[in-house]
């Protein structure tokens, strides 16, 4: 009986692997884990099944530092969006086989362009849903009196948009004395849906203090302000029995909690 040392047989897996991608490849996958470390990228990256959402392929990933600096200045103020758990990724990549560490994707770019398509199609899923529950103009039928004097406020305490509202609030050109009150939620990220809806559930049960709620986030890219296209968001704010104003982004940006 021929018998293998696993050395041997993992370099001949080595050797299979050089032949049949000796070139770099486009994969697409998902986000599952990122961590930097000294200016490197070290992921795990997942597929998902489409009906049972099981994993059916998981990688791990790097991004060693030259080519990282090379993504970060090709992508700019994108990037931290998207080396981010949960975000879908077109990346380039070289298949390397070690005889003991095993496979790994060595990631030479990524493609913005492919996970801001995923995100719109799936932020036209969400709209879609919130359309057929019949719950998308609901809030805003409800009654925002002529004189707003109790605001409860769904932002970041360090949020630069944040700061703003509360300058406008104090010099406001009727000298109206409002009441301010801060409900701290993360406004980007994979904390943004249980935050901001644990939030709105806490104000909910002390509602007949305010006479609106605002949420209240400064601009950012698409894929920054993309935690707001978020059907819990969406669903929570619809159903929102008081105002709520949202003040996401700039002004021509608009997520699922803006609509």
């Amino acid at each position: 009986m021929t018998s293998y040392s696993l050395y041997e047989l993992n370099e001949y897996i080595k050797q299979v692997m050089a032949l049949n991608f000796n070139e770099p490849i486009w994969v697409n996958c998902e986000i599952s884990q990122v961590n930097q470390v000294r200016g490197q990228v070290y992921m795990e990256v997942v597929q998902h099944d489409d009906e049972t959402n099981q994993i059916k392929a998981q990688s791990a990933a790097v991004i060693w530092y030259k080519q990282f600096s090379f993504i970060k200045k090709k992508l700019n103020d994108l990037l931290p969006a998207i080396l981010t758990t949960g975000t879908k990724v077109m990346i380039k990549v070289t298949v390397e086989f070690h005889e003991r560490y095993g496979l790994k994707l060595i990631i030479h770019d990524i493609d913005a362009s492919y996970t801001i398509g995923q995100m719109e199609m799936a932020r036209q899923k969400i709209i879609e849903r919130l359309k057929k529950a019949g719950i998308m103009r609901d809030n805003a039928n409800t009654h925002l009196p002529k004189v707003i004097q109790h605001v409860a406020v769904i932002s970041s305490a360090t949020a630069a948009g944040y700061a703003d509202f509360l300058a406008q609030i104090a010099n406001n050109e009727y000298d109206y004395d409002i009441r301010v009150d801060l409900y701290p939620a993360a406004m980007q990220g994979t904390n943004t849906e249980s935050e901001v809806c644990a939030a709105l559930d806490t104000i909910r049960l002390k509602m007949t203090q305010y006479d609106c709620v605002a949420i209240i986030r400064g601009g950012g890219s698409k894929l920054d302000l993309g935690s707001f296209d978020n059907y819990n968001i969406g669903h929570s704010i619809a159903t929102f029995p008081i105002p709520v104003i949202t003040g996401i982004g700039h002004e021509i940006d608009s997520t699922v909690a803006d609509m």
